[in-house]
């Protein structure tokens, strides 16, 4: 008997140390929050045009945005290698074709093969009754 009322009293004296940590007041309560006027900062004029500056020269100087899916499929098929117009085309028509996006053809393949290379990115030479293509600097420099 004495037994169970040390445990009674035990769990009695547990319950009731749960409840006062309950009855305790929180963070959240004795904390009153202001509202707190915020402004935004302007941009001054001169870092606009600095801004300005900056982005039209990048523009100017490597204008990677003018390049299109098809262009830059074709160039990553380089990867520093000097490549025949076929091997272009197989190298760039395996990664097409699980996709279901059709191949590209062989004139199609020719006129982007001269976009890029009328932008700088590649080079042409001709080796013996066949064109070899290859990149230069800015085209490396791209494909990075």
């Amino acid at each position: 008997m004495e037994n169970k009322n040390e445990e009674k009293e035990k769990t009695k004296a547990f319950l009731e140390k749960k409840n006062e940590t309950k009855k305790k007041q929180v963070a959240k309560d004795l904390v009153t929050l202001k509202h707190v006027e915020v402004k935004k900062q302007e941009i001054s004029p001169e870092t606009r045009d600095l801004a300005q500056t900056l982005k039209e020269s990048y523009l100017e100087h490597d204008q990677f945005e003018q390049l299109s899916n098809n262009e830059i499929t074709i160039l990553e098929t380089f990867m520093g290698k000097r490549l025949f117009l076929e091997r272009i085309a197989i190298i760039a028509n395996q990664s097409r074709m699980p996709l279901g996006i059709p191949g590209f053809k062989k004139v199609e393949l020719e006129d982007i093969l001269e976009g890029l290379i009328s932008k700088g990115y590649l080079k042409s030479e001709k080796v013996g009754d066949k064109v070899v293509y290859f990149l230069t600097e800015r085209g490396k420099y791209r494909i990075q």
